[in-house]
C-alpha cells in the first residue's frame, strides 16, 4: 500500500500542474535552482503548523523532521527567497486553492452570501518603519487584509492587500460582482455609488445606513415583532449631496431598524426588497462570522511574529498562512474528519510526520475545470 506524511498528503491540493504553472507564470525559479518555489511554499506551510517563532528554530525543526521536503533548509536560503522570491506568485496559488472548495447552499434565501471585511497588521518597528510608515493611518501601521467570505463554504472565496489608509469601499470596487449573490458589509465601505453597481448588476447587499443620511421615507411599518422595530421604503434626498459628487443611487431602498438589548437599535439598509426582516437582520448578524475567521488565523497560525521585514517577506507569509488554514480545511474535508478545524489543526501538528495510506481522489472539486480554464497541463 502506497504511503505518505501526514504533512504529504496535506499538501496534495498543491499539485504538480499548478506548481509548473506558477513558476511559468511568474519565473519564479529562475536563478534559484537550489531553493525551488515547492520547497519554500512546503516550508513556510510547515512554520505556520508549527507556530515557528524565528528562522533558526525554523531552521532545526524542519531539518530534524523526515516529512517528506527533499532538501536541506538554511536560514539564510530562506531569509534570501522571502525577499526575492514574489509574494504575487503565492498570492496565485492562494486564489487557485480559493476556487477549489466545495459548495453546499445551505441559507433560506437560496443565494449566495458573501462578507466583505478588512484587518489590519500591525507592523511597527525597525526594518518595518522603512516602508510601512508612508501609508500609516493614525490607528494602524503595516498592512491591511481583505476578504470576501462565503457563508456557505464557510471559507473566504477573494483575498486581498493593501495598506491602511486605502479604503475598503475602493476595495470592493475593484472586486467582480456575482448576479444574484448578497453581498454583507460594515459602514466601511459606505458608496452609494458602489451600492448602485451592485444593484444594476442584479445583485444584493445589506449593510448599515449612518444616522446622519438624509432620506425620504415613502412608507413605514411600526413595531413589527419583538426584534424588528421599523420597516419601510426610503429614497435618498439628494441627488448631489456634497462636493458635488452625484449619487446614483435614485431608487427605493428599505430601511429596517434593528432592536438590541441595551443597546442603540441597529439601523440596515438593504435592496431586499421581498425578503422578510428577521432574515435580513439575521444575515447581517452573519457578518461576524468574517471575524472569527480573522480571529482564527492571528490566533492559530504564524501572523503575530514575522520571520522577515521586508514587505514582500511579510506578504508571503500572510499569503502563505492563509493557504495553510485551506490546505488544512481541505484535509478535514477529504479525510471525513467530524471535529472542528482547530481540532483537525492541532491533530496535524502533533503528527506531521507520522506514516499513513495514501488518500484517494485528494484532487478537490473543480481541479479539471481549473485546468481546462487556465491551459495547464495535467
Amino acid at each position: 500500500m502506497l504511503k505518505d506524511t501526514v504533512f504529504q498528503q496535506i499538501l496534495k491540493p498543491l499539485t504538480a500542474e499548478l506548481l509548473r504553472e506558477c513558476s511559468r507564470r511568474f519565473q519564479s525559479d529562475y536563478d534559484c535552482e537550489k531553493f525551488l518555489t515547492w520547497q519554500h511554499l512546503q516550508t513556510m506551510i510547515y512554520a505556520h503548523l508549527n507556530e515557528i517563532k524565528s528562522l533558526s528554530t525554523l531552521e532545526v525543526a524542519i531539518n530534524s523532521q523526515k516529512i517528506g521536503i527533499n532538501c536541506e533548509i538554511k536560514r539564510s536560503t530562506l531569509s534570501d527567497a522571502n525577499q526575492r522570491r514574489p509574494a504575487a506568485c503565492f498570492s496565485w496559488l492562494l486564489q487557485q486553492l480559493l476556487s477549489f472548495l466545495p459548495r453546499k447552499l445551505r441559507t433560506n434565501i437560496k443565494k449566495v452570501v458573501k462578507i466583505l471585511d478588512s484587518s489590519p497588521i500591525q507592523l511597527k518597528g525597525r526594518g518595518y518603519n522603512e516602508w510601512a510608515k508612508e501609508f500609516a493611518t493614525s490607528r494602524c501601521q503595516g498592512l491591511k487584509l481583505h476578504v470576501e467570505y462565503d457563508l456557505e463554504i464557510e471559507s473566504p472565496t477573494r483575498v486581498a492587500m493593501s495598506y491602511p489608509n486605502f479604503n475598503d469601499s475602493s476595495m470592493g470596487n475593484e472586486w467582480p460582482i456575482i448576479s444574484n449573490a448578497v453581498y454583507i458589509f460594515d459602514k466601511g465601505y459606505y458608496d452609494f455609488n458602489w451600492w448602485w453597481s451592485i444593484h444594476k448588476r442584479e445583485a444584493f447587499f445589506v449593510t448599515r445606513l449612518k444616522k446622519n443620511a438624509a432620506i425620504v421615507m415613502k412608507e413605514n411599518k411600526e413595531n413589527i415583532s419583538e426584534t424588528i422595530l421599523e420597516d419601510g421604503l426610503f429614497k435618498f434626498k439628494y441627488k448631489r449631496p456634497k462636493g458635488g459628487k452625484i449619487n446614483l443611487y435614485q431608487d427605493n431602498l428599505r430601511r429596517i431598524s434593528v432592536y438590541r438589548e441595551g443597546k442603540t437599535p441597529l439601523i440596515l439598509v438593504t435592496n431586499l426588497l421581498d425578503t422578510s426582516a428577521e432574515t435580513i437582520a439575521e444575515l447581517y448578524k452573519a457578518r461576524w462570522e468574517v471575524e472569527l475567521f480573522f480571529k482564527w488565523i492571528k490566533q492559530n497560525l504564524k501572523l503575530k511574529k514575522f520571520l522577515g521585514k521586508s514587505e514582500n517577506a511579510v506578504k508571503i507569509q500572510i499569503t502563505t498562512a492563509i493557504i495553510a488554514y485551506l490546505l488544512v480545511q481541505l484535509y478535514k474535508n477529504n479525510s471525513g474528519d467530524s471535529r472542528r478545524l482547530q481540532l483537525v489543526l492541532v491533530w496535524v501538528r502533533c503528527n506531521l510526520s507520522i506514516i499513513r495510506p495514501k488518500l484517494k481522489n485528494y484532487h478537490p472539486p473543480n481541479y479539471d475545470l481549473f485546468c481546462r480554464k487556465e491551459g495547464v497541463q495535467l
